[in-house]
């Protein structure tokens, strides 16, 4: 069987429901695992306190953590388990983390927020600051969905050793929006290459089935990536086919691209299956760039694309888009968002997904050159056209491996 840690992420929402000490030092020691190590941490730690940088210091320390304060903090077993740190650690390690990992700064007192709302369920009572209050706005919640049958829709690859059929599941959007989401596929693979937020070791078994492209249960290439929480890496090429419903004519003047929960590259377990992006479109193909703070649709010129053009849409009248969309800094979740106007009406803001969830891309974490590109990954298998011919899958290690067959050293 397949093993993949949990990420920090998964770990906190986990925590957020058992609402015990134990789970959110479980979150607490995933998190750190995905930051600095323990002396850097003590470092780090050291360094902000001294800095005491605006309403973002954790009060209460005079000095920085010790290396073995922090390694108390994650503990999850012994007594120290059974009860939650104190809040001044953790903010100091969320703060840690965003230092480490050179986050944006505007985004740390949201992460600050989601901790502080765990550690509350908890149990535990943050800083008054990073306390819900009552007065807060609700974040406006997604619209309502009318359930109906399900399409299958195919996308098939090319390029690919290891090629596909992604199937995905539609249902219509609210009635009363003024587009149908008819179906949502993927021209090709990313680049093939696919990245697991941690680490993950597959038996000889499951190597053994991957070789002989068995995915389980009739599942393609792509189901047991994203199944097993693949991400795929540094591009992803998803076609859009929407309609009409509206009774006038609707005309579509934006389609942009909202970005959720941004992190430096994942560094798990690399995929390196060297496919490529399926080709060409003969479709309307509009480029993005989930590196921008606001990603905007371009044309193949770099133009802002509805800039001079929009898109017009009878009732019942269909359109193909292709969304090419790239990453060369940071993992994203993102969603696209369709504006619409319909005429004598305010225009509309419709948003489509990947099947309930954001779409997932990260940038890859290689530097190509350096004399071992792929060390900053934990652990990492070569496989498709990436792989030494009739080899199927292999693992390697990445801080040997510069793609180079002699260095296929398992490690």
């Amino acid at each position: 069987m397949t093993e993949r840690a949990r990420t920090w992420q998964e770990l906190l929402a986990a925590a957020a429901e058992e609402r015990t000490p134990l789970a959110f030092r479980k979150a607490l020691r995933g998190l750190r695992e995905d930051g600095p190590s323990f002396e850097r941490l003590t470092s780090i730690g050291v360094d902000l306190v001294k800095e005491k940088v605006g309403k973002t210091h954790p009060s209460g320390f005079e000095a920085g953590p010790s290396t073995s304060a922090w390694k108390k903090l994650v503990a999850v077993d012994g007594t120290d388990a059974t009860k939650l740190p104190a809040w001044k650690y953790v903010e100091l390690l969320v703060l840690a983390y965003v230092r480490h990992h050179d986050l944006p700064k505007d985004g740390t007192p949201e992460l600050l927020f989601a901790w502080a709302d765990c550690y509350t369920a908890c149990g535990g009572v943050p800083r008054p600051q990073y306390r819900r209050t009552a007065e807060a706005p609700p974040k406006d919640p997604p619209p309502a969905r009318r359930r109906r049958p399900l399409y299958v829709i195919g996308a098939v690859t090319t390029a690919m050793v290891l090629t596909a059929a992604a199937t995905y599941a539609l249902w219509d959007d609210d009635p009363g929006l003024p587009l149908s989401v008819d179906d949502v596929s993927y021209l090709g693979l990313s680049t093939g290459d696919y990245v697991f937020p941690s680490g993950m070791k597959l038996s000889d078994a499951d190597v053994e089935k991957l070789k002989n492209e068995d995915y389980g249960g009739g599942r393609t290439f792509e189901d047991w990536f994203s199944q097993n929480g693949g991400v795929p890496s540094r591009f992803r090429t998803v076609s859009l086919t929407i309609s009409g419903r509206s009774k006038e004519q609707l005309r579509i003047t934006n389609m942009d691209i909202q970005k959720q929960e941004c992190t430096p590259p994942l560094t798990g377990t690399l995929f390196l299956n060297g496919g490529t992006n399926g080709g060409e479109s003969k479709t309307r193909t509009l480029f993005f760039h989930l590196d921008d703070r606001d990603p905007e649709p371009t044309d193949e010129n770099g133009d802002p694309y509805f800039a001079r053009k929009s898109i017009t849409l009878k009732r019942g009248e269909s359109e193909t888009i292709v969304a090419f969309v790239n990453a060369n800094a940071r993992s994203c979740g993102f969603t696209f968002r369709f504006t619409a106007v319909v005429p004598g009406k305010k225009p509309v803001k419709q948003e489509v997904n990947d099947g309930g969830k954001p779409f997932q891309l990260t940038a890859p974490a290689t530097d190509f050159e350096a004399e071992h590109p792929y060390a900053d990954y934990r652990a990492m298998y070569v496989g498709g056209v990436a792989a030494p011919v009739g080899a199927g899958i292999v693992p390697a290690d990445p801080k040997t491996y510069n793609g180079d067959p002699q260095t296929l050293t398992v490690p």
